[in-house]
């Protein structure tokens, strides 16, 4: 199924922006190891399934799973910083992706299942980098200093940036104002390591420009006027207009409502 014009802008704006700070991978399956599709293994020894079955020979056939296997998914954007870049230009979005991160893009306010979705993608990853999931092969035994040594990594990230969200799925999955106290960025508890952006609610400010452009209606086409007007010289400038120029192209393709026709009318400018 062909992917909205949105998506496939979103992703190679942001791979324009961030292929220069580090490595920028695209619809990235998570895991990202082939052979690891494996998501639970309820004992690693036998002697679970042989005790239950002898249970239960007597009273009826029972099959019994030693796995649960599952398939892996795909992720908009997977970004690793290089440490040694600095990323002062990108203002709040460089201040954000200053560890590995998943950036997920919503092009509509988020319900439920939007962001379990994200949430899932991001456990699956981090569930891959600490060992948790055992490949289909396994050949060798998987021992426990292996696994403290694989947690030692740096903390992964997930980012999800939205044109909207509800105070009660903000309060619903306890995600509050961030510490970095600029309007619009939410942080869920620490332990799951991930940031909404609204980009709706961010300041009109040059270090909310990169995250604003990938907002919806009058906040984008605000932000899209502000590239506008930049200096030619700007360093992202002419990468982003690039991408900007080849939306344009997307959408003519497309049936257009009345938004689309006022974000056309501003994508014509470049």
């Amino acid at each position: 199924m062909q992917r909205p014009a949105f998506a496939i802008f979103a992703q190679q704006y942001l791979k324009a922006l961030l292929s220069d700070y580090g490595n920028v991978y695209l619809n990235e399956p998570i895991p990202r190891d082939p052979k690891l599709r494996i998501y639970k293994h309820p004992s690693r020894s036998n002697w679970g399934t042989e005790y239950l079955s002898a249970l239960t020979a007597q009273l009826a056939h029972v099959m019994i799973a030693s796995e649960v296997i599952g398939e892996a998914e795909l992720v908009d954007v997977l970004f690793e910083p290089k440490v040694e870049k600095s990323r002062t230009s990108l203002g709040l979005l460089g201040e954000l992706v200053g560890s590995p991160c998943i950036i997920e893009i919503l092009r509509h306010a988020p319900n439920e299942w939007d962001l379990r979705t994200c949430i899932r993608h991001w456990l699956a990853w981090n569930a891959e980098a600490a060992g948790s999931i055992i490949p289909c092969d396994e050949n060798s035994v998987h021992t426990d200093e292996q696994e403290n040594d694989q947690l030692e990594d740096v903390d992964k990230m997930l980012l999800i940036i939205t044109p909207s969200i509800t105070p009660q799925h903000l309060q619903g999955f306890g995600a509050k104002a961030s510490v970095i106290n600029i309007p619009g960025v939410y942080s869920f508890p620490p332990a799951w390591c991930t940031t909404i952006i609204v980009t709706s609610e961010l300041n009109l400010d040059a270090s909310t420009l990169w995250l604003r452009i990938l907002g919806r209606g009058r906040t984008q086409r605000a932000a899209i006027m502000e590239l506008l007007a930049l200096d030619v010289e700007h360093p992202h400038r002419t990468a982003v207009g690039q991408q900007l120029r080849q939306w344009h192209r997307l959408l003519l393709l497309g049936q257009m409502g009345k938004e689309c026709k006022r974000l056309m009318q501003t994508l014509e400018d470049f």
